[in-house]
């Protein structure tokens, strides 16, 4: 009788396990405006509205782009010592703004 029930039970555990409910995966989509940083030097760190990122080199937008938020932002690069040596003011309204550094 203990065996009858020991495997009625194992045949329900075992039922019960293979059987997964449906799944569901869902997908969003960033929409934010995305900023690239071309041609910069390496040694440089990538400032943004004052705040460190870090190296502009990964956001060269192949393919890490850094997202913003739509509106005005300072895009600085200071060297090891902190020394700005480049500064530009850029609008990103939608998609992707490609800083070009010279």
């Amino acid at each position: 009788m203990k065996l009858l029930l020991l495997n009625a039970a194992l045949v329900l555990a075992v039922s019960l396990a293979a059987c997964a409910g449906p799944t569901t995966t869902v997908t969003t989509v960033d929409t934010r405006p995305a900023l690239a940083i071309s041609g910069a030097a390496s040694g440089l760190t990538l400032f943004v509205d004052g705040a460190p990122v870090g190296d502009p080199r990964s956001y060269d937008g192949n393919p890490t782009v850094l997202r913003v938020e739509a509106g005005t932002h300072d895009v600085e690069l200071r060297d090891g010592a902190g020394a700005v040596v480049f500064r530009q003011r850029v609008f990103v309204e939608s998609e992707l703004k490609t800083v070009l550094v010279h």
